[in-house]
């Protein structure tokens, strides 16, 4: 009788045993997935944010863009930015440039789709405006026969000016704005209101800089 007692003392421990271990065991889980859930959220919620800061910043530079373009009388205005686009034989990235937005006047057509993932090597005429001659109204005629001149000879501009963009550290090339005028009398207009082409120049690099601090904030 006291061996049956015993045993079933000993069920009853192991029993209870087993009912701790499967309690520690279903709290350990709902904890796991309570955590998993949370983080899942927290994510989500990031993600939200992420996404709102993005359209923000678009709707900004876009405002700025517009405003650009209506200042100066330009056809288009156009924000290019630098990005890496595969690597060379020995390593090295081969740059390249897209347009990110784009501001287009009624019934200019726009180059946002077909001005993606270009060559930077293929605008070394570009580079040297850039570096020289930025914020300044070019005529595409003065322009020798490049890839360049092509480019803008096929969508009817006359007359151009370019301004860079730069990364937070004020140095590093971030991208650049190119104002594009593709009908003369919007510039001869222009002239005609004694404004002159130094002026639009100020204003082109007022409203890059601008542009700049809304891409560089919206980065952050």
């Amino acid at each position: 009788m006291s061996e049956e007692v015993s045993s079933i003392s000993s069920f009853k421990e192991i029993f209870y045993s087993l009912g701790e271990m499967v309690g520690v065991f279903g709290v350990g889980i709902a904890v796991g997935l309570w955590t998993m859930i949370k983080k899942r959220k927290i994510t989500a919620k990031e993600n939200i944010k992420k996404e709102e800061k993005i359209a923000q910043t678009h709707s900004r530079v876009h405002e700025a863009l517009t405003e650009l373009r209506l200042l100066v009388r330009a056809s288009r205005a156009i924000v290019f930015q630098f990005h890496n686009g595969g690597k060379f034989a020995d390593g090295s990235s081969i740059k390249r440039f897209s347009v990110t937005h784009e501001s287009c006047g009624t019934g200019v057509q726009g180059m946002l789709l077909e001005s993606q993932d270009v060559l930077l090597t293929r605008y070394k005429e570009l580079v040297d405006i850039l570096d020289a001659r930025s914020n300044k109204i070019i005529r595409t005629s003065d322009l020798p026969q490049c890839s360049f001149r092509y480019g803008l000879e096929i969508n009817n501009v006359l007359c151009f000016a370019v301004s860079p963009l730069r990364c937070e550290d004020g140095l590093t090339p971030m991208g650049f704005i190119c104002c594009h005028w593709c009908d003369f009398s919007e510039l001869d207009a222009v002239h005609a209101e004694g404004i002159s082409e130094n002026s639009l120049g100020e204003v082109i690099c007022t409203s890059a800089k601008t542009i700049n601090t809304h891409l560089t904030l919206g980065k952050n």
